[in-house]
């Protein structure tokens, strides 16, 4: 009777562990995709992605010296816990410049991975990390400018007071919505020395009307807080991605 109850004990054990590895089924996908469900996306969305570069990549001097500027373009894998793997040089412009994009897409902090049929999984992504030139004549230094300063602008409230800014005030344009046109305007814009927005225009447009509404949206911002250099309140130039996505009716978020 004893031995009944041990085999007994012992078949309700594995039951127990068949049951939970059925509620709870390893994601063993280690394939690489390049589109899925749910693309991966930065903490805080695309403007906090354009900010950390703006903040962390440095101007190697000797190139810049040299006259050398452009697009580094860095291939990587975000993982599905979201860390950052596989990076390397897809298109460089020079070995010291190329080598700071590595350094600084290997510091990224961890992203909020891809999702495919609702589960986390390896995607391919690409950044193009910019390296360019700014002319600063000593007469004009105050009129300049600026693409990296000490204090970058910010918007009143924040990442969060942009995010609700841009969610609260732009409109999908029917045009577009006939059309299905979708995705991304980066709008690129300057941060005057008093907080004001200046010189707005659309740096990749979808068309469709999309376009125009978002520089319709930039235009009517609130003042920044200015950005500083060495202390003083200096232009920076801004850009901010404002995104159009077709979705079941409900209510639409152009944020991210």
């Amino acid at each position: 009777m004893k031995h009944i109850k041990t085999m007994m004990i012992a078949l309700a054990c594995a039951f127990a562990m068949v049951s939970a590895q059925a509620q709870e089924p390893a994601n063993n996908d280690t394939t690489i995709y390049t589109i899925v469900d749910e693309m991966p996306q930065f903490q805080g969305g695309d403007s906090a992605l354009v900010e950390y570069i703006t903040h962390n990549v440095h101007y190697p001097q000797a190139e810049k010296a040299q006259g050398i500027q452009g697009k580094v373009f860095i291939g990587f894998v975000v993982e599905k816990d979201g860390s950052i793997s596989n990076v390397e040089v897809k298109r460089g412009i020079g070995e010291e410049c190329n080598a700071e994009a590595v350094r600084v897409v290997k510091d990224m902090p961890a992203w909020i991975p891809g999702k495919r049929n609702g589960e986390p999984v390896r995607v391919s992504s690409m950044l193009p990390i910019n390296y360019k030139i700014i002319e600063q004549p000593q007469a004009q230094a105050d009129t300049a400018k600026w693409v990296f300063v000490e204090k970058m602008p910010a918007f009143p409230g924040g990442e969060q007071g942009l995010l609700d800014f841009i969610g609260t005030n732009v409109r999908y344009p029917e045009e577009a919505k006939k059309q299905g046109i979708s995705g991304k305007v980066f709008v690129g814009f300057v941060v005057e020395t008093d907080g004001s927005v200046s010189n707005v225009k659309v740096l990749q447009g979808i068309g469709g009307g999309c376009d125009e509404e978002a520089v319709r949206v930039v235009k009517m911002m609130p003042n920044w807080i200015p950005g500083e250099a060495s202390g003083e309140k200096v232009r920076v130039m801004y850009m901010i991605p404002i995104n159009f996505r077709l979705t079941l009716p409900g209510p639409q978020d152009y944020r991210r």
